[in-house]
């Protein structure tokens, strides 16, 4: 299952294995600069997703389902050490459906840290509107995308497909919020003009204790240029609860 998982900076003696989402259409190396940036006792590690970056000729994942089996299966063979969950995004959403699966199977995270990800999607489906109108709608969503990709048919192709098949499996998810015994952290951005704060809310339907909130000096993507802003409340979260 190593396929699955790229650690940027290895820590073998780092007591803590953070396991990380990216938001849709990236790729691992979205946590690039996360390795560097965390403290010693933290050993970060990105899931590989297929379709994109260096699995780019494999068919990606279009069901959350599916990518929670593989995900979890991944997380379980690849560590013994205790772990956390950070996604962004639509991988908020991604970490927290392996959070769900994980305590079915009897391994309980210590922490599930959720970034700049509503609790519940609008019922509005994009995944499958032909070009024009598909760009329009993740624009309109998520901001402005780069020309460079857009204008380019070669480029936009190879960004397409994963982006398409992670918010299909954001549209298709059917499965009801399940309470966890993982402790939820909500990270939200003070400048982050893509979530509505009211949808942070919906996310206590996850727990059975509190759930935290947290707000970082931080835009939609600054979780790519400026990880110590959320690894400062991921590492005070995490020892706290090993303390």
């Amino acid at each position: 299952m190593t396929k699955w998982l790229w650690i940027p900076q290895p820590r073998a003696g780092a007591r803590l294995r953070l396991y990380c989402f990216a938001h849709a259409g990236a790729g691992a190396s979205a946590f690039s600069n996360w390795g560097p940036a965390a403290p010693p006792d933290i050993e970060i590690a990105a899931i590989k997703l297929p379709g994109r970056e260096n699995r780019l000729d494999e068919e990606p994942l279009t069901r959350l389902a599916t990518i929670a089996e593989v995900a979890s299966e991944a997380i379980l063979s690849a560590d013994s050490r205790p772990f956390a969950l950070f996604g962004h995004s639509a991988g908020g959403k991604f970490a927290i459906h392996v959070a769900e699966r994980l305590e079915r199977r009897g391994h309980i995270p210590l922490h599930a840290f959720i970034s700049g990800a509503p609790a519940n999607l609008t019922n509005d489906r994009i995944h499958d509107l032909k070009h024009d109108e598909f760009i329009q709608a993740i624009e309109k969503r998520f901001g402005s995308l780069p020309v460079q990709i857009t204008d380019d048919s070669d480029i936009w192709k190879i960004f397409e497909r994963p982006l398409r098949a992670d918010m299909e499996a954001l549209e298709t998810d059917d499965i009801s919020p399940s309470p966890l015994n993982t402790p939820l952290t909500i990270i939200d951005g003070a400048r982050d003009n893509v979530i509505e704060k009211s949808d942070l809310a919906a996310w206590r339907a996850w727990s059975y204790g509190d759930v935290n909130y947290e707000i970082v000096d931080a835009d939609h993507f600054s979780y790519r240029t400026n990880p110590r802003a959320y690894l400062s409340i991921i590492a005070k979260r995490l020892f706290t609860i090993e303390h």
